[in-house]
């Protein structure tokens, strides 16, 4: 762990990296980090200060990267905790709710989307709407800044939620 200590830094400052808490077990609770450093790479499954294996969603399935001590069905049930997480659910109703006007939601951490809007539309219409209803899409409240660029990057506003 001491070889990546500067990695680890780096990583938390530049706030790309999301954590989990996966409690489980009946009677004899235990509990896991699920640590992910960007989007698009695979989770790290902690316990005690211990990196247990790596895990990630190849083609719709949880798949143990690196680990000898978790059984397919651990992983399994990881992988259905972290596709559960609201912040995974979220890009697909912003998409969904706007859909004339928006054409990608992406994830940069579970704190911060970037959203791109479709061409031609009217970019302050859309800033109304959407500053004024994001807080009914994001039913679990916590801080999140949304930055809304128009389809030409040459405009954009921010919002946050919290």
């Amino acid at each position: 762990m001491e070889q990546n200590a500067n990695g680890y830094m780096m990583q938390t400052e530049s706030g790309k990296m999301v954590v989990l808490d996966y409690v489980f077990g009946e009677g004899d609770i235990q509990s896991y980090q699920l640590i992910r450093f960007a989007a698009g790479e695979a989770w790290n499954v902690v316990f005690d200060g211990r990196l247990l294996a790596l895990v990630r969603k190849d083609q719709n399935k949880w798949i143990k990267v690196i680990g000898e001590t978790i059984d397919e069905a651990q992983i399994f049930d990881i992988g259905k905790f972290i596709d559960a997480q609201h912040f995974n659910l979220l890009p697909s109703k912003i998409k969904s709710h706007w859909q004339e006007y928006v054409a990608e939601v992406i994830i940069r951490t579970d704190s911060e989307y970037m959203i791109v809007t479709r061409p031609n539309i009217s970019f302050e219409r859309f800033q109304k709407m959407f500053c004024s209803f994001i807080e009914e899409l994001v039913e679990d409240p916590w801080p999140i800044d949304f930055k809304v660029y128009n389809s030409e990057f040459t405009n954009e506003f921010h919002a946050r939620v919290s």
